[in-house]
């Protein structure tokens, strides 16, 4: 069984997946409580599906971009776990898991997420064989910045899916017209039971990252001045 943890945001969001799939999932709206609330849901929902800790063979976390105190809270966790229990560790880029719920999409798709302070972060995915292969760099910015820089790379027409408040979506719209597709809003939600499908898929390869090695990728500084 694997356990998929995400704090990259407000939006923090936990599953548990084995080969059968998602046998229970928690998403959750939090103000930086990530400290306080992971672990009791982590319990809880191990108790709401019937399940024991120590059936635990595997953790996926996300791992970036996002905010710094929510990604640290994740990792920790997931590694303190990990290395307790003993079990696999696999992180997973939190963009990447917001591209993932669009995987049956045969458009190209521009995963969005807001980083706070009125940022966002966005990067082009490709979706082969039911997995988001990124096409382009990450980028960062307020709404008018995030705008621009998709008009460089979007193709003729994509699917934007992730966080994006109102102000982003009219402004993509007024710059792309047709060229843009929205995601319904129930997809704009990032779900730990993606998460989980994709590490349980890199962990069923063989496939772990290194307890002592895998780190946060932060928003760079400069991008967020």
């Amino acid at each position: 069984m694997l356990l998929a943890i995400d704090t990259a945001t407000n939006t923090p969001s936990i599953a548990l997946f084995d080969e059968r799939g998602v046998l229970g999932e928690s998403t959750w709206r939090t103000h930086e409580n990530h400290t306080r609330s992971l672990m009791p849901e982590v319990t809880r929902l191990i108790e709401l599906v019937g399940a024991n800790i120590s059936r635990i063979d595997a953790l996926g976390v996300a791992t970036g971009p996002g905010s710094f105190t929510g990604l640290r809270i994740g990792l920790s966790a997931a590694k303190g776990l990990a290395y307790s229990l003993p079990a696999a560790l696999l992180g997973v880029p939190t963009l990447e898991i917001t591209a993932s719920a669009a995987h049956e999409q045969m458009l190209p798709v521009c995963a969005v997420m807001m980083v706070g302070r009125g940022r966002f972060a966005a990067a082009l995915y490709q979706c082969t064989k039911g997995a988001p292969l990124r096409t382009s760099d990450y980028v960062f910015g307020a709404a008018e910045g995030i705008v621009e820089q998709v008009t460089k790379f979007a193709p003729a027409r994509f699917l934007a899916i992730g966080e994006m408040d109102a102000s982003l979506r009219v402004l993509l719209h007024a710059a792309l017209h047709e060229r843009v597709v929205f995601a319904s809003d129930a997809l704009t939600v990032r779900r730990a039971g993606f998460l989980a499908e994709l590490a349980w898929r890199r962990w069923r390869a063989g496939e772990r990252d290194d307890l002592q090695t895998l780190t946060p990728y932060y928003i760079p500084t400069a991008s967020l001045a």
